[in-house]
């Protein structure tokens, strides 16, 4: 019997990164999964009925990609509604050791040679997670105390899809990552316009500045580089790849709407 609520799976996989669950947290991550992807069938099957040459315009048409609470951010957040926001997220597991999992998964050179590439990324000019900390703590500092952080469903279902990803399904997480660096380029520089109205200086806005730079070329490696080549290769990764992009996008749109709704 799973006994795992949706917030204690999510702690249990926090605790877990760099290592494994335990069987009765991976059955139950597996049941959630099982939840959640039948949430998102409809897009995963159109994605499947496509070439995938289609997906990165299906992905950049969809509603989490240029969400209004991106244009919140950039024009009208407060500091708190915007520290809020990034704290709240900070369960997500850092991007690095999840396109680390992704690798040992690759079945050609091109797709091994294209994951390196997006590792070697991740350190330059220093490691991404460095300047996502420096970010946090300057949100934090100008926030103050006080800040009310929740855990709500959607929130817990949109990070938890990258943990199954993770735990469960390398190829499945390749297409979440691919969703996520297609998307980018406009999350960031919405977010990136909101800290400068907010007067966050540079070096502050850094995290922000090298992801606008460098994430559109990391969306081409995700599908040309990795997705396209071993598709080639083996067909049948059409579809994990396809459930990824689709759980990614959808358990996104409904924690966007969530974030929007909370400031009516």
């Amino acid at each position: 019997m799973l006994t795992f609520a949706e917030t204690d799976l999510l702690k249990a996989c926090e605790a877990r990164l760099g290592s494994q669950p335990d069987a009765e947290e991976e059955r139950a991550l597996r049941h959630w999964w099982d939840v959640q992807k039948e949430r998102s069938r409809s897009l995963a099957t159109a994605l499947i009925g496509q070439d995938e040459g289609e997906w990165t315009g299906t992905i950049v048409e969809h509603r989490a990609h240029r969400h209004p609470w991106y244009d919140y951010l950039a024009l009208r957040a407060t500091v708190e509604e915007f520290a809020t926001f990034i704290l709240e997220n900070s369960p997500l597991p850092a991007f690095l050791p999840l396109v680390e999992r992704t690798l040992a998964a690759q079945i050609c050179e091109q797709g091994r040679a294209a994951v390196l590439r997006n590792i070697e990324d991740e350190m330059v000019p220093v490691p991404h997670a460095d300047l996502m900390r420096r970010l946090v703590a300057a949100l934090k500092t100008r926030a103050g105390d006080g800040l009310r952080l929740e855990r709500f469903p959607s929130l817990v279902n949109r990070i938890l899809v990258f943990y199954y990803g993770y735990y469960c399904d390398p190829w499945g997480l390749a297409g979440s990552l691919y969703a996520t660096e297609a998307m980018a380029h406009h999350r960031m520089t919405q977010m990136g316009k909101g800290l400068e109205r907010l007067g966050f200086d540079n070096e502050d806005r850094e995290f922000i500045r090298v992801h606008v730079e460098c994430d559109e070329g990391h969306a081409s490696d995700w599908s040309e580089g990795v997705i396209a080549p071993s598709i080639r290769l083996e067909r049948g990764l059409r579809v994990p790849i396809s459930e990824g992009i689709a759980a990614c996008l959808e358990s996104s749109t409904r924690y966007l709407d969530d974030c929007e709704a909370r400031t009516t």
